[in-house]
């Protein structure tokens, strides 16, 4: 499982500050189940494609992985310039490659300057996107050479773009400061390659539908092809999940699997949403913490499909989330948070954020813009935090459509 950085850097933050109750253990287990290789920030096509392309492009250069990477450094550095000449925007090191293309300057390489992240091998495509071409059987290895299928894919975006044009790229991405005139030449060509229905329709079907891949994810596809044809159609896991269910022909081993992702997301909603909440409670006392509590526990009601999967990640953890739940126990659902919290800290070597002093809850990491929703139930079941994959899932295989 990759840990992926969001828009604040994790590494200014606390020790285990990321995920404090483990939460992201549990639905990466359950979205596992039905799509085996996206990751939640491997939504984006045409970085699969780019991607593509800066493997066979390295592995040409050389056999060496540290000139490898160099390679594949410029030449990601490269596309991102030729991308953003076309009016593209969401790929990795906008901001950076933004910056440079205002004043002209097109760095390539391994210097500061020329990278487009902090870290461009670990957050940029070589390390966020290749575990998903690797288990979809594109690429292979710790230098990221193209299989034959990866191979297949990379001919025919080549043809597609010319081998005039293909020398063109290889022949930039190797000097230390591509001009600006030369990335808007060849820019059209690079950009109407991403665009091409047909080869991006050819990509999806290998990311999403490969040969050895689990059946769920196939049948996945298969309905995913369906709903995203319908006008209009949300890419909301939640609305995707129900509409799955409503289908006569869906089998009974993918149903099963969407009614636990069901039953299961109110559950960690819950279980985030009381973290975050105790966060902002410094200085309170249990009385104080029940009474605010107690009440919203009233009408919350839980499904347990989940209980029936093997090999859940913190387990204990839910069943005992789950029974004060349904037993409208506040003080079990406080303490099972601070526990699971506390067990958290400890296997990652920090200290729990929260915890008794007596009857008064300590915070050594606060949230103080966090509130408890006066009705629970409508909150937990109205909204839906985690995306077990098959939020990527969908918006991979729009890209198709």
């Amino acid at each position: 499982m990759l840990t992926v950085l969001s828009l604040m850097d994790d590494r200014s933050r606390p020790k285990g500050s990321r995920d404090p109750l483990g939460i992201e253990a549990v639905w990466s287990f359950m979205g596992r189940k039905v799509v085996g290789n996206l990751t939640t920030v491997t939504s984006n096509l045409d970085n699969f494609m780019v991607a593509l392309l800066c493997c066979h492009h390295a592995n040409t250069r050389s056999d060496q992985l540290d000139n490898v990477q160099t390679a594949f450094l410029r030449a990601e550095q490269l596309a991102a310039y030729l991308r953003l000449s076309g009016g593209e925007e969401g790929f990795l090191g906008i901001t950076r490659a933004k910056a440079n293309f205002k004043s002209s300057q097109l760095p390539l390489g391994q210097g500061e300057a020329a990278q487009i992240l902090s870290n461009q091998l670990s957050y940029g495509l070589w390390g966020l996107y290749s575990t998903a071409m690797k288990v979809a059987g594109l690429i292979d290895g710790p230098d990221r050479r193209l299989t034959d299928q990866g191979n297949k894919l990379v001919c025919e975006m080549i043809a597609f773009l010319g081998e005039a044009n293909w020398q063109e790229f290889q022949e930039i991405s190797e000097v230390d400061l591509a001009s600006m005139e030369s990335v808007k030449a060849l820019a059209p060509a690079f950009n109407g390659l991403l665009r091409d229905s047909q080869l991006r329709a050819s990509v999806v079907k290998a990311l999403l539908q490969w040969e050895a891949a689990q059946p769920l994810q196939l049948e996945l596809y298969r309905f995913a092809s369906q709903y995203l044809n319908v006008s209009g159609a949300s890419l909301s896991v939640s609305v995707f999940c129900h509409w799955l269910l409503e289908q006569q022909d869906t089998s009974d081993a993918l149903r099963a699997t969407i009614q636990q992702i069901q039953s299961l997301e109110p559950l960690l909603v819950l279980a985030g949403s009381l973290m975050e909440w105790l966060q902002g409670q410094k200085d309170c006392k249990r009385a104080e913490l029940l009474d605010v509590l107690q009440p919203r526990l009233e009408n919350l009601a839980l499904a347990d499909d989940w209980q029936a999967l093997g090999g859940l990640p913190h387990r204990a953890f839910l069943k005992r989330l789950f029974d004060a739940a349904i037993n409208h126990d506040a003080e079990a659902l406080i303490n099972g948070v601070l526990e699971q919290n506390k067990l958290v800290m400890q296997q990652r070597g920090g200290a729990a954020w929260l915890e008794w002093q007596g009857d008064v809850l300590r915070v050594r990491v606060a949230n103080d813009r966090a509130l408890i929703p006066d009705n629970l139930h409508e909150h937990c079941h109205g909204r839906w935090w985690n995306s077990y994959f098959i939020g990527s899932f969908l918006q991979i295989a729009r890209q198709a459509v």
